[in-house]
């Protein structure tokens, strides 16, 4: 059947049509024949005019159970199905929640797993003519079998089958609770899709926090949504919160305070819950207990005084010892990198007899945050100055992080071989030019993949100083410079640059007036290699004296020694905040020049239910008047949404007809005698 109707019963209404056929049946008119001799020719005409009238009774009983089946189907609201090349007239989408709450058990299953079985049975019944697309969600829309936003889909006949084998609940769920970001998935795939007949299907346990991570544009009307709640209502949980330290970066010997907060979300008060935190580097490892109680619905805090550590990274957990209903959130991850200040070797290509007129004076003194002599302990950096005249070494690099290279006219083949070795290991280089620094003094450091492209003239300026017009706003090194507040790096001025034209595989991240290259960068094996084509004193301009040097220093230094972007250990929360992928779990991760520690989502501790109508009524779903589907679960709630009209019902073509054809039937009524 090309259509189907919104209101079927009213298409029995169709059944009154045998009605009038009945009657006529029944009471039609019966005379009996006379012949009379004296009429035989008027019997001829009578004759004719009875056919005519015979097929034009019969017309107009056409037309009057026309009007009635017409009728009965404008109740009945018919509307087309609509067909795609596979031959499927109907769409149903699948959301599956799979946050950390999900992990919830209920009559010996968690809820992901119950909202499977579920989902399954809806696939099997869904029929050979119809399009599945399954996704699951947390912070966000997540395919079956895959972590870009989109579903999986089930073609017609045997496909269901598969797509419903395929249908595994996940082995542990982790992520934060976004139900804007999959209504949207939803959203987007019932206006892309053509079908006549949609419908979506929402498993979750309706957890409030939930609700207002993102906003979603009301569903289509034409689409059916059923709300399948598998909450609980009571649930016994205590949760760590929260874990935090003044920073992550300590020096040796340093103690560090650890805060952890303890969150009882259960309704009962807890009496001296015992909190551990274990902290572990090596074979060294500190374990340290303290002793909380809390009442129903409250927050209390822990701290811990962790002795001096010596060097390394530190890795642990701040873990709640309590039997609850939900285990992911009793422990949460944290890591101290214990590490003494970065050691920057500064090779002097201009040394002097007066300190002050070094070439690298400004810059130690930057670092250092103290005059010379003295040191500041909370400098990250701790400079050590090098002098490298015309047929001077570079001393051992093993003792350092990062090497700066100021205004050095000449690189031995020894030496840009050893600095080569030294990045491609994960060291970092910085190399301020000047009026020493050109193409022939560093042809050992071209063959070697130290310099970042071609080595041009000096320019000098002349009516305007040389001053960086723009840069990358989204680079490490810029970023706290975005906001004006902070300071603005066009004051800076140059009286000269070096003219480097890039090689195509660096990175130019900012420019002078005019458009030439101020700051360049490239990778070398694990490390980094940035070019600035100034000089790092007053030779070239006064911009040492600007308030603006020691943090834009800090900076430049700080991002080759992996402290900007986070610094070295950097936290990250499944959360709708920052999209993970779904095999991402909580734990301590190494990745490319920092360490991750990955923990679940506070939100998903809170175990506050929202109820069907306010999840309707925050997305803007509108309550249907049919009855609620019953759900294969005794304590799971459905409910059906739909829209009042549907924009594929034909009913206004049946109005046209309809008039037409009462049209015609006073016409033939008018002329049919009775």
């Amino acid at each position: 059947m090309p259509f189907q109707f919104v209101q079927p019963q009213y298409v029995w209404a169709l059944a009154g049509l045998a009605i009038p056929i009945i009657i006529h049946l029944l009471f039609r008119r019966r005379s009996r024949k006379v012949e009379l001799g004296t009429l035989r020719f008027l019997k001829i005409v009578l004759e004719e005019n009875a056919r005519r009238r015979k097929l034009k009774r019969w017309l107009l009983l056409s037309l009057r159970m026309a009007c009635l089946a017409l009728l009965a189907g404008l109740f009945a609201r018919p509307y087309l199905l609509a067909r795609d090349t596979a031959g499927r007239d109907r769409l149903v989408a699948i959301l599956i929640d799979r946050s950390a709450s999900m992990q919830l058990k209920d009559t010996g299953k968690r809820l992901v797993e119950l909202a499977v079985e579920q989902a399954r049975d809806v696939i099997n019944r869904s029929g050979d003519k119809t399009q599945v697309e399954v996704a699951f969600f947390d912070q966000a829309a997540r395919p079956l079998g895959g972590d870009q936003p989109a579903g999986g889909s089930a073609k017609p006949g045997t496909a269901a089958t598969a797509l419903s084998n395929l249908l595994k609940a996940p082995d542990a769920t982790f992520g934060g609770t976004n139900y804007g970001t999959a209504l949207a998935w939803a959203r987007d795939l019932c206006l892309t899709n053509s079908h006549g007949r949609k419908e979506l299907y929402i498993y979750t346990d309706l957890q409030r926090a939930g609700l207002d991570w993102t906003a979603a544009e009301a569903m289509p009307p034409e689409v059916t949504i059923h709300l399948i709640d598998l909450g609980r209502t009571a649930v016994n949980n205590v949760a760590v919160a929260s874990i935090q330290t003044p920073r992550r970066l300590v020096r040796p010997g340093e103690t560090i305070s650890v805060l952890g907060g303890i969150f009882n979300a259960g309704p009962f008060p807890l009496e001296k819950l015992p909190v551990v935190l274990t902290l572990e580097c090596g074979s060294r490892k500190h374990v340290l207990r303290d002793r909380v109680s809390l009442e129903p619905q409250a927050t209390g805090s822990v701290s811990f005084e962790v002795p001096g550590l010596v060097e390394g990274l530190w890795r642990g957990t701040l873990r709640v010892e309590s039997e609850d209903d939900l285990a992911f959130d009793n422990q949460r991850f944290v890591a101290l990198l214990c590490a003494p200040p970065v050691s920057v070797l500064l090779a002097d290509g201009d040394p002097r007899d007066t300190p002050q007129l070094a070439e690298t004076y400004f810059l130690q003194l930057a670092l250092r945050l103290a005059p010379q002599g003295e040191t500041f302990a909370d400098s990250p950096f701790r400079p050590v100055s090098s002098p490298l005249a015309a047929g001077d070494r570079l001393p051992d690099l093993a003792p350092h992080q990062i090497v700066v290279l100021a205004n050095v006219g000449n690189l031995s083949r020894g030496d840009a071989q050893a600095i080569a070795r030294f990045v491609d290991a994960g060291g970092s280089l910085l190399v301020f030019t000047g009026d020493r620094v050109e193409r022939e003094g560093y042809r050992e450091a071209t063959a070697a993949g130290l310099t970042v492209g071609e080595i041009g003239q000096v320019a000098h300026a002349h009516d305007l100083p040389f001053r960086l017009e723009r840069w990358d706003e989204e680079h490490p090194i810029f970023e706290p410079f975005n906001d004006p507040q902070h300071g603005d790096l066009r004051r800076f001025a140059f009286t000269a640059c070096t003219r480097i034209t890039p090689a195509s595989d660096t990175k130019t991240i900012a420019w002078f007036r005019g458009g030439g290259p101020a700051l360049i960068e490239k990778k070398l094996g694990k490390g980094r290699v940035v070019w600035f084509a100034g000089a790092c004193d007053r030779d070239w301009g006064d911009w040492t004296r600007s308030r603006m040097y020691l943090p834009f220093m800090h900076q430049v230094l700080g991002y080759l020694a992996g402290l900007t972007g986070g610094g070295p250990v950097r936290d990250v929360l499944l959360d709708g905040a920052v999209a993970r992928g779904a095999d991402v779990i909580p734990g301590i991760y190494e990745r490319e020049g920092f360490t991750e520690v990955v923990n679940s989502s506070p939100r998903e501790s809170e175990t506050d239910r929202c109820t069907l109508e306010e999840f309707a009524k925050r997305f803007e779903l509108a309550l249907g008047d049919e009855a609620a589907e019953p759900s294969a679960r005794p304590l799971a709630a459905s409910l059906a949404l739909t829209g009042d009209l549907r924009d594929d019902e034909v009913w206004y073509w049946v109005v046209f007809i309809l008039l037409g054809i009462l049209l015609l039937e006073g016409f033939v009524a008018n002329r049919t005698a009775a």
